[in-house]
């Protein structure tokens, strides 16, 4: 689990925070003018508005794609309300036609506390999708379904609403991390001649893109397999994150539209400028886990089987606002949501003791990120 805080020691409390924003409602209408202004002037004349739709046009999904996954995601209850977003990692190199559905991170976003928790799910994770008795890893759903089954079949492991749908290309990631002048990252191991052969010594470093990318998509020069490119894709765009909230508002522009060229959203281009004025120039906690599993194989077939008490201790507390290991008693509100964590479609054996015992799992990743 990583905390990166950004906080000011004397940032006050939550509580504090809440009440402040309640007396200065006007203060996020501010900011979003700032920016729009700013743009103004980096833009002249309608050039703006030009900007904006080519943004939106760069994001959006295609419509029938659209209109599906519109269908299976849960509208935000209020604009100061925690919600759940899921980040979709599609990996398209050489001269495949299609994508793959290599990574996916769960969000859940609270824009009042400032705080996001990324949790990572393993595209192996064995499940039974759309109702189906065969078992299937959890990425298939994008191949059977498209985004949209993608959605529902992490809604169902996760027993939570998913509010927006985030599909991030990696092969936008280099120029990004470029564009920052570099991501500063704890590299939890060394290995060499990896992905794309970039070698990376273990510690705290400057990554420029090509070795962000190297260091995102390794897996096996590495300890934990597929859990340690997880934890190396939650670390890295936990630094972008963190990066971008740094940058000066004259940058935000170019920014911007370097992002817009990675991802595919739900979200309007104004969506997103919103969502990150209210995390720019505040303090802001970013927790990341993975998900509590380890490997197994079943009639000649590699899967990932989820550790069902954990998984459902991680999503309570994740849901009340705790992070994925937080501490404390976890309130009564998610100890009586039967649904929530309950991996209702997970197919993958109930007594797992003697198994992650045997294999390789979520725990033998190094360090804490």
């Amino acid at each position: 689990m990583s905390k990166t805080h950004t906080n000011n020691p004397q940032t006050p409390s939550r509580s504090a925070r809440h009440v402040a924003s309640k007396k200065h409602p006007w203060r996020t209408v501010v900011i979003v003018l700032a920016v729009l202004l700013l743009l103004l002037v980096v833009l002249p004349g309608t050039a703006i508005m030009l900007f904006m739709r080519s943004l939106d046009s760069e994001i959006s999904m295609p419509e029938e794609e659209r209109e599906q996954v519109a269908e299976v995601l849960t509208p935000v209850e209020g604009s100061d309300k925690p919600f759940y977003a899921l980040i979709i990692g599609s990996d398209n190199r050489g001269n495949e036609a299609y994508g793959r559905s290599d990574s996916m991170m769960l969000a859940r976003i609270d824009t009042e506390n400032k705080q996001v928790d990324l949790v990572s799910i393993p595209r192996d994770m064995q499940v039974s999708i759309n109702g189906g008795s065969t078992p299937q890893k959890i990425n298939a759903a994008y191949a059977m379904g498209g985004s949209s089954l993608m959605i529902s079949t992490v809604s169902d492991f996760a027993g939570v609403p998913i509010s927006h749908y985030i599909k991030v290309g990696f092969d936008g990631l280099e120029q990004l991390v470029d564009r920052l002048g570099g991501i500063t990252v704890n590299v939890p191991e060394s290995f060499s001649g990896g992905n794309g052969g970039v070698s990376l010594q273990a510690g705290e470093q400057t990554l420029n893109g090509e070795q962000a990318l190297g260091f995102a998509r390794e897996r096996y020069q590495v300890q934990g397999g597929d859990f340690s490119r997880a934890q190396a894709q939650r670390i890295v765009l936990t630094a972008i994150l963190k990066k971008m909230l740094e940058q000066p508002a004259t940058e935000i522009p170019g920014l911007v539209q370097e992002f817009a060229a990675m991802i595919s959203t739900d979200m309007s281009t104004m969506d997103l400028v919103d969502l990150g004025m209210q995390f720019y120039g505040h303090g802001v906690t970013i927790n990341t886990a993975g998900c509590p599993s380890y490997a197994f194989s079943q009639d000649g077939v590699s899967y990932v089987g989820v550790e069902y008490a954990e998984w459902q201790d991680m999503m309570r507390r994740i849901d009340a606002g705790m992070g994925p290991k937080g501490e404390g008693e976890i309130p009564a509100e998610q100890m009586g949501n039967a649904r929530l964590g309950a991996a209702s479609n997970a197919l993958s054996p109930k007594d797992y003791a003697g198994l992650i015992d045997q294999s390789l799992n979520s725990d033998d990743v190094i360090g804490n990120e």
